[in-house]
């Protein structure tokens, strides 16, 4: 599989295509969400995923949809299993049910 950078996340898009472009600072954008300053500061910075309801509240804020929103978060959540060597042996080691439901059956009788 050939290596692909990281897509955009929600918090770099909300940095670079709505922040920086209005002059908007987190506190202000955490007043007219309705949220605590911290919420907005952790996703700008990377540090929390996005929420359902924060989906909700951007799409309303900036007049987008929430799939929008949303489907940014799945692109980077994609990206990040995809991305890591663990989580793949984890996913690698995962059998097809009805092969374990075989093997069960083979094991009773």
């Amino acid at each position: 599989m050939q290596a692909m950078r990281k897509p955009a996340s929600v918090g770099d898009v909300l940095l670079y295509e709505y922040l920086i472009p209005t002059g908007m600072k987190i506190n202000e954008l955490s007043e007219l969400l309705g949220v605590h300053r911290n919420t907005i500061s952790a996703l700008v910075n990377n540090n929390r995923k996005l929420s359902i309801d924060m989906a909700f509240k951007l799409a309303k804020a900036f007049n987008t949809s929430k799939d929008y929103w949303l489907n940014l978060q799945q692109a980077v959540d994609i990206w990040e299993v995809r991305s890591d060597p663990r989580l793949q042996a984890e996913i690698n080691n995962v059998i097809f049910y009805k092969d374990f439901l075989n093997e069960k059956a083979k094991e009773i009788a």
